[in-house]
């Protein structure tokens, strides 16, 4: 799905605010992603009564684009900066020395006929700087500075579902209810982006729920679980979500899966990006010791198709037999995903020939995301030991 079709979708009907949720993000360097990520955010049917944004330091426009944006939508409402500038002291919490450039609060119209604005219908804005910030230590600041039970999570380069807020919150009028994760689908404008979609992003009906593991581009929880796991690891660069998510379930917390509640995630646009996300998050597994069993196999793996290859071609070529069934396994969920991923809309010159030619590239684009994930656990499990 392209980015457009998402945000021209959006209506402007009535919206309400909850005042029990928080939502928080943490961005670097997202200056051209940030007004569409924002404006999704803004359009949402269900409003989160409190706003935290911690940049941990963007070189490029971010700051100043996020700030002017909430600027231009108090102008729209006609409300008024409540305060602005970094807090005083103690003011809330750590919030002091933790850089606050803008504070404020939006208001709303419960009727549109009327000429005055609710109190109760706000929503409270911060924007923190926090440079040299990673991303869980971006995330725990946010968290820190909210002041509501339930904390919603997402990224800059992603865009809200209009209904995102209330599917990922609703669940929570049971008391037995921790965390909640939602389901991302894939932006893509490109022919490599949707190959890309074809290899990483499951469909609905591939996820299990009893072993569902959220993005923190998706997520929402109470902040008891936040402080009872100690928060974002703060250790990691990467794959930090995924560990948060371990520490909540060792702690005896379920997560549930809400498939309504959907992220639109942009695909990244070229081969190098695609090699240094994946080596980041391979890198990531090594740091947290997560998924080792799945690293072990695809070790194996390679050392299996290099074993085969040798001996077909010093052997016997009958020996490249083996691998068809190996094969068949191997790309049986990207094509399993064609139609869906595919059936999205997307240019017409694309659509035409990408469909035939993805089945090709696809295989290549799996190898290549493996030999990226090998590379960034070794290099992770270097860096453990040194």
């Amino acid at each position: 799905m392209r980015k457009e079709d998402i945000l021209n979708d959006s209506k402007k009907d009535e919206q309400i605010v909850r005042d029990d949720v928080s939502f928080v993000a943490t961005v670097y360097n997202e200056e051209d992603s940030m007004p569409a990520f924002l404006k999704s955010l803004m359009h949402q049917k269900t409003l989160p009564g409190e706003i935290v944004i911690v940049d941990g330091g963007s070189v490029d426009g971010t700051l100043k684009v996020t700030v002017d944006f909430f600027k231009n939508k108090i102008k729209d409402t006609k409300s008024t900066i409540v305060s602005a500038g970094v807090a005083e002291d103690g003011a809330l919490g750590r919030c002091s020395d933790e850089g606050i450039v803008f504070s404020s609060e939006i208001f709303f119209r419960r009727n549109k006929d009327m000429g005055s604005y609710d109190n109760k219908e706000k929503i409270c804005v911060k924007i923190i700087e926090k440079k040299g910030a990673n991303i869980p230590q971006g995330r725990n600041i946010a968290i820190r500075n909210t002041k509501n039970e339930i904390i919603c999570v997402s990224d800059a380069g992603c865009i809200l579902e209009r209904n995102w807020i209330e599917e990922i919150t609703k669940s929570y009028s049971s008391n037995s209810c921790s965390a909640v994760g939602g389901f991302n689908c894939p932006v893509c404008s490109s022919f490599l982006e949707r190959c890309l979609a074809m290899c990483i992003m499951p469909e609905k009906r591939e996820i299990k729920r009893s072993k569902f593991m959220p993005s923190s581009r998706n997520i929402s929880f109470k902040k008891d679980v936040w402080r009872s796991t100690g928060g974002y690891p703060e250790n990691m660069d990467y794959g930090e979500d995924m560990k948060f998510n371990f520490n909540i379930k060792n702690k005896g917390f379920v997560i549930k899966f809400n498939p309504d509640a959907v992220v639109y995630w942009k695909m990244r646009k070229d081969m190098v990006q695609i090699f240094r996300q994946f080596f980041r998050y391979a890198r990531g597994d090594a740091k947290g010791r997560m998924y080792a069993h799945r690293h072990l196999i695809r070790f194996a793996s390679f050392i299996f198709l290099f074993a085969v290859l040798a001996s077909a071609f010093c052997l016997s070529k009958w020996f490249l037999a083996v691998l068809v069934p190996l094969f068949a396994g191997y790309v049986f969920k990207p094509y399993r995903r064609l139609q869906f991923i595919w059936g999205m809309p997307c240019e017409v010159k694309v659509k035409k020939i990408g469909k035939l030619l993805s089945i090709i590239f696809v295989p290549f684009l799996l190898f290549y995301i493996d030999l990226a994930k090998s590379f960034g656990y070794i290099c992770g499990l270097a860096k453990m030991k040194k």
